[in-house]
């Protein structure tokens, strides 16, 4: 019987990196023979551009081999599901254009975050005998809170609609999220300090709150150890002390990856768990083959280390 879809959800702060680490774990599955869809839900993402695409769409196009991408947008999910319901185009364009209409989506809570995973459920699971198309969906996810309200949102709904086709729903959704054999969450921190307690927060939540799995957080943009102590002592005994730029680069680096190895020892003593480091990457634009050292990195911390259960 061929395995079950599993779901890998990316978050973090903005501006940590979380397309970066969802991209190169798709690169990583994909060379690794597993279909792969990364599932973009920011409306102006940079994914496609990774890999030298046109913007996606809101239907899954290839993006390289063994990977494919698709744009899920909030707006696009509520009117897809009205049109839907609706069946009638005038009726549906009437309710769409009512800005009360577009108030009360917007004030009311999950609505657009309960069509998204129902739309990550008809991909993982599409019914009526049909097999998934894909192996893997990595979600490049939303900020920090977003991704909080986005995973809360089955036991949301749960309280407040305990019958029905709505609760039914998210009961599976709910299922889907706390299998551990299924579904993971990969926090993305920097290695600064506000980033690094929203990680910590957000982990504790995800894990205690929520009971989903959450995997080992990545540290992004970590400077790598280029000079042993010896040459570090040396290099900061002349730096300020009429330094060439050289020589202060050089320290610039060592106060770096010093300043890094605090804020994971951090991450390690608050989760009990070790981080996984993403180095900076010395470019001026990141490409798909950017990626390659990033993806193994990532690949081999959530896949190929010992887990129980075989959880992702």
């Amino acid at each position: 019987m061929k395995a079950a879809t599993q779901i890998v959800f990316v978050t973090g702060k903005g501006g940590v990196g979380k397309t970066t680490a969802a991209a190169a774990l798709a690169r990583w599955t994909a060379g690794h023979g597993r279909r792969t869809l990364l599932l973009e839900t920011a409306p102006d993402g940079p994914v496609a551009a990774l890999f030298g695409r046109p913007p996606l769409g809101h239907e899954p196009t290839r993006l390289a081999p063994g990977i494919d991408g698709l744009r899920v947008a909030a707006r696009q999910l509520v009117e897809d599901y009205f049109r839907g319901v609706l069946r009638f185009s005038f009726l549906a364009n009437a309710l769409l254009s009512s800005s009360t209409f577009n108030a009360l989506t917007a004030a009311a809570p999950g609505i657009s975050e309960f069509l998204l995973l129902d739309r990550i459920l008809g991909i993982v699971e599409p019914g009526l005998g049909r097999r998934a198309k894909y192996d893997l969906l990595v979600v490049d996810g939303p900020a920090t809170g977003h991704a909080l309200r986005l995973l809360r949102t089955p036991r949301t709904l749960l309280s407040m609609v305990p019958a029905g086709p709505l609760s039914g729903t998210s009961q599976r959704l709910r299922r889907l999220l706390e299998d551990e054999r299924r579904t993971a969450v990969v926090p993305v921190s920097l290695a600064e300090e506000m980033s690094v307690r929203e990680t910590i927060e957000m982990y504790r939540v995800l894990r205690d709150d929520l009971g989903l799995h959450v995997a080992r957080p990545v540290v992004n943009r970590v400077f790598p150890r280029r000079f042993g102590r010896a040459d570090a002592a040396a290099i900061e005994a002349h730096h300020g002390a009429g330094a060439e730029a050289l020589v202060a680069a050089a320290g610039f680096a060592i106060a770096r990856r010093r300043e890094a190895e605090r804020h994971v020892a951090h991450l390690r003593r608050a989760l009990g768990t070790t981080p996984v480091l993403f180095r900076q990457l010395f470019t001026p634009e990141l490409h798909a083959d950017d990626l390659a050292p990033l993806g193994r990195t990532i690949g081999r911390a959530l896949f190929a280390e010992p887990q129980r259960g075989g959880r992702p």
